[in-house]
């Protein structure tokens, strides 16, 4: 595990310089951060939940916030990566249609997220997609395309349903052997939140955690001001905006096409959006969806939620809920809104187009 900490106006690798004077842009996976220098800020990066996660906090001289802030992403990383053999779920995996594993209250608490959000889509957000997501190792170094037996093989065991809690006894079972939970379109938002909730507690009040593309914002700018957030541009590379919204204590998360994704022996782009129907790539016509929430766990589950939707129905879907705000961004170049962020949505590339 590498990681790196340094009092820096820009934090390396994941900030870089843009302006020359005074203003720095600040990228964060697909999103862009802008802000003066106040301060010199302390930033971290460390290699987790199978991401890059940067944290960078102001207002402070020593690592001490830091620390535990590391120290408490990779407790949540030991109890739910199904990268280790030793974590919760991966017991809870092992134990299907066997038994009830007893888990601790956080990862029932994610896994109950997870479900929820599951039944919201019916089924179109699934957390139980382990076998699928395994199956085609996107984001890995086993990254393939499967065969289309294998493919309909895994979608005979994708369903959330069969997952039984039982809140007393605090346990998971699995009822059917053979399904897996894959808490990995949801478990960063929740470290996210984690991570504020200890920088809070060690007296923080400006910090922007990035884990791998879930944005964070504690605070305002510490110049008493809005962050600006900058919405990443789904056909070109980190560090491209396409939009910029302004935010404080808020969580701002993207689901897209180009995160992650291989280029398959027929030279066809596979990303790892799964559709649990087909057991392919989700096609609908979307590139990326944005949310923004309060919490990062509602962020982090309702982009991949509202992505796997589509746009009309994903519209809908975020615009019933409180204080959940999306942007929809289609391969077509077309952009759609939640009503409430039309106000402050800035468009800054001429070649989208902002839907009535």
């Amino acid at each position: 595990m590498q990681s790196k900490t340094r009092v820096s106006p820009s934090f390396i690798p994941l900030f870089f310089p843009l302006l020359a004077i005074a203003l720095f842009s600040i990228t964060f996976g697909g999103i862009l951060l802008s802000c003066s220098r106040p301060t010199e800020p302390i930033s971290r990066v460390e290699f987790l939940l199978g991401t890059t996660c940067g944290v960078t906090v102001y207002g402070v001289k020593d690592t001490k916030a830091l620390d535990a802030v590391f120290q408490r992403v990779r407790e949540i990383e030991n109890r739910m990566s199904v990268n280790i053999e030793t974590s919760e779920v991966s017991e809870i995996n092992r134990n299907a249609g066997i038994k009830p594993v007893r888990v601790s209250e956080e990862t029932f608490h994610v896994i109950s997220e997870g479900l929820r959000f599951s039944a919201l889509s019916k089924g179109a957000f699934d957390i139980a997609i382990g076998r699928l997501v395994s199956l085609w190792g996107i984001g890995t170094d086993h990254a393939r395309l499967p065969t289309p037996r294998e493919i309909q093989e895994a979608l005979a065991f994708i369903d959330y349903r069969s997952v039984e809690l039982n809140a007393g006894n605090r346990t998971v079972f699995i009822k059917q052997k053979g399904i897996a939970l894959d808490l990995g379109a949801i478990a960063k938002g929740w470290a996210a939140d984690e991570a504020a909730r200890v920088l809070r507690e060690q007296g923080i009040q400006h910090a922007i955690i990035d884990f791998g593309g879930n944005i964070l914002v504690m605070g305002s700018h510490p110049e008493g001001r809005p962050w600006r957030i900058g919405i990443q541009n789904p056909e070109t590379s980190r560090g491209s905006y396409l939009a910029i919204v302004p935010g404080a204590d808020l969580s701002v998360v993207t689901s897209g096409t180009y995160e992650r994704f291989f280029i398959g022996p027929d030279g066809v782009k596979y990303h790892h959006l799964l559709d649990t129907k087909t057991g392919y790539p989700i096609r609908n016509g979307l590139d990326s969806v944005t949310v923004m929430a309060k919490k990062s766990i509602q962020a982090d589950g309702l982009s991949t939620t509202l992505f796997a939707l589509g746009w009309e129905e994903g519209l809908k879907l975020a615009e019933s809920l409180e204080e959940v705000e999306a942007i929809f961004v289609t391969e077509d170049r077309k952009i759609y809104l939640t009503s409430g962020i039309r106000k402050t949505f800035e468009l800054k590339n001429a070649e989208f187009q902002v839907m009535p």
